[in-house]
């Protein structure tokens, strides 16, 4: 730390690194993944190809800055920071040239605010997607899927209105087109996927069991991170198609409304 004085105030900052540290390669690898290839303030494409190779389109920005000026020691007082070392992946950011510019000058509390927002959700999905590994599902599951994924539209056995119990375990944390979205599934799949999940059992006792089960101890670990309702229904939707054969989202959201209704989620 050094001394420096500002309006005739003692203030005391980080001292700053003439030998600034390089972010590697691999570190921005990582951080070019974590923002799926775009500028997550423009969504301007991180990277483009010319003449047959990548050109890189952005830099990676300290979220923190790494040294900071007396007048933004002073603005960033007090405020959240994500790690105290500065070189530390969880202060980085991948951004556009132009969003990194526009971050860093002039630096404000609410530019600097949002991005702490930004990376936090950022962190968020990625530690979500890392657990998929640790989170597996039957495969027999993909059986069901698999009928989901080839219907055809016709007539299905409806579920009564009054049997719906989505109302009953939802609260002011789901969105309410979630939830009737939720309630259109319940209702149009429900008898089906459960007479399905039956099928499994009479060829493999306690099939569906082990199933419910897994989807039960994720949905808990979900709840466990503090996640709301919507953000609940969209990482098991996530979690459901990129850990099965299955490839479209609707199926997925289909899949989990079922466990919705049959008391694995929001239960």
């Amino acid at each position: 730390m050094t001394t420096i004085f500002l309006n005739n105030k003692e203030i005391k900052v980080a001292k700053s690194n003439p030998t600034r540290k390089k972010p590697t390669e691999n570190m921005g690898l990582v951080l070019f993944d974590e923002v799926g290839g775009i500028c997550p303030k423009c969504t301007k494409p991180l990277m483009k190809k010319n003449k047959g190779q990548m050109t890189k389109l952005f830099e990676v920005a300290h979220i923190y800055p790494n040294s900071p000026r007396p007048h933004e020691f002073d603005l960033l007082k007090g405020q959240e920071r994500l790690s105290e070392d500065v070189d530390d992946e969880c202060n980085l950011i991948a951004l556009c040239r132009d969003c990194h510019k526009i971050f860093d000058n002039p630096r404000t509390i609410e530019g600097y605010r949002e991005m702490i927002l930004i990376k936090k959700e950022l962190q968020r999905l990625s530690n979500l997607q890392k657990s998929w590994f640790d989170n597996n599902i039957d495969v027999e599951i993909n059986k069901v899927i698999a009928s989901l994924a080839s219907f055809s539209g016709e007539a299905l056995e409806e579920l009564s209105l009054e049997a719906l119990t989505v109302d009953s375990k939802s609260d002011e944390t789901l969105n309410g087109l979630v939830k009737l979205k939720i309630k259109n599934n319940v209702i149009y799949f429900y008898s089906d996927i459960k007479s399905k999940f039956s099928e499994l059992d009479k060829s493999e006792p306690y099939t569906s069991d082990t199933i419910y089960s897994q989807v039960k101890t994720y949905y808990l670990k979900l709840k466990k991170q503090n996640l709301d309702q919507t953000q609940i229904f969209s990482a098991l939707t996530d979690w459901i198609k990129n850990s099965t054969d299955c490839k479209n989202t609707e199926v997925s959201e289909i899949i989990v409304s079922f466990f919705v209704q049959n008391c694995e989620v929001y239960s």
